[in-house]
């Protein structure tokens, strides 16, 4: 009777430690993880009738499945500013894999139906001749080493820019818009230098094996998990620019220091300091991209180092981060680049 007794009680005990199992339950999240992942796990129970080590389930494994989601973002957050007939004008993307796997992008541009709004236009002419191109990295900005038309191999988390470049009719005036749209497809990845197949989400429940999932959200033009995303820039034609360049100041050799035209006058004469104002005048609405501005100084005047003031700030003659040089970008001139500028505005 001993021996059934405690035969009774192990059972008991072997019993409940069952039902508490089969109560218990718990979560991991494979959160950022590489898509192929095997992720392998087994529960160990220890107790004083499991013996040294305790008692280990079986192994349970899974492959992590590929999370396609791709975003693109347009890059000025206005529109750009160009000019009737101009050839090239380009608005700038970025395509981000926000996925968990290498992934090629298959790249299209669309000019959008009129009527539409964006950045405070209305769309009312389309762009022409439009081509889409991936940074090369080379040279910063669009330029003729950007010759890529799809995005090759890009990793999760990585961006690459991508450009818009389009010819714009010469028949616009002043506050027309067009509005193009760029749309990145997620293609496979895999074979450096060759454009992948379209991607397509596995269908039905998890399969054993690597499963394509589509968890990308609604773009402008492209519907949430298709494997697609897209967003919209714009053109804009401009208003007039106008250059002016002006001699704000005499400082003579006999201590006259004034305006021209000021009592008692200052007298332009060998050693004589002259200093110019330059003013970049655009009217319009819009983005205006790549303004350089040089100033050749002419024969028998000698530029004065370290004397460029740009917006009231004073830069460098060095070619550094300052935007502005005095014989580096050309010989005996001084070059201001101020870049990309939001019109209205007075440089």
């Amino acid at each position: 009777m001993q021996a059934i007794s405690s035969i009774k009680r192990f059972l008991r005990i072997a019993a409940s430690v069952s039902v508490l199992l089969a109560a218990m339950s718990s979560a991991a999240h494979a959160a950022g993880t590489l898509s192929g992942t095997t992720i392998t796990n087994s529960a160990v129970l220890t107790c004083n009738v499991c013996g040294a080590g305790g008692i280990t389930s079986a192994p349970v494994s899974f492959l992590v499945d590929n999370k396609v989601n791709v975003t693109v973002t347009e890059n000025a957050g206005a529109a750009i500013g160009i000019t009737a007939g101009q050839l090239a004008a380009v608005t700038s993307y970025t395509v981000t894999n926000l996925g968990n796997t290498v992934q090629d992008y298959g790249l299209a541009s669309a000019n959008i139906a009129s009527g539409a709004a964006l950045f405070g236009g209305t769309d009312n002419f389309d762009a022409t001749a439009c081509i889409v191109r991936v940074e090369s990295g080379i040279v910063p900005g669009y330029d003729p080493t950007d010759t890529a038309t799809f995005i090759d191999e890009l990793a999760p988390n990585a961006s690459r820019v991508v450009y818009v470049v389009c010819n714009i009719p010469g028949t616009q005036v002043a506050g027309d818009q067009a509005i193009v749209s760029l749309t990145a497809t997620t293609l496979q990845g895999g074979a450096p230098g060759i454009q992948g197949a379209i991607t397509a989400a596995t269908a039905g429940p998890d399969t054993a094996g690597v499963d394509v999932v589509f968890a990308d959200v609604a773009g402008s033009d492209d519907a949430a998990r298709d494997g697609k995303h897209a967003a919209r820039g714009a053109y804009r034609i401009g208003g007039a620019t106008t250059l002016n360049k002006t001699v704000v100041n005499i400082q003579d050799p006999f201590g006259c220091n004034a305006g021209p035209g000021v009592s008692p006058g200052c007298k332009i004469v060998p050693g004589s300091i002259l200093t110019y104002r330059v003013e970049i005048i655009i009217s319009g609405a819009g983005i205006v991209n790549g303004l350089i501005l040089s100033d050749p100084i002419p024969l028998n005047m000698t530029y004065v180092p370290g004397s460029i003031i740009a917006n009231g700030v004073a830069r460098t003659d060095a070619a550094d981060a300052d935007n502005a040089d005095f014989g580096f970008t050309a010989p005996n001139t001084v070059t201001v680049a101020p870049g990309a500028v939001t019109a209205p505005t007075t440089t």
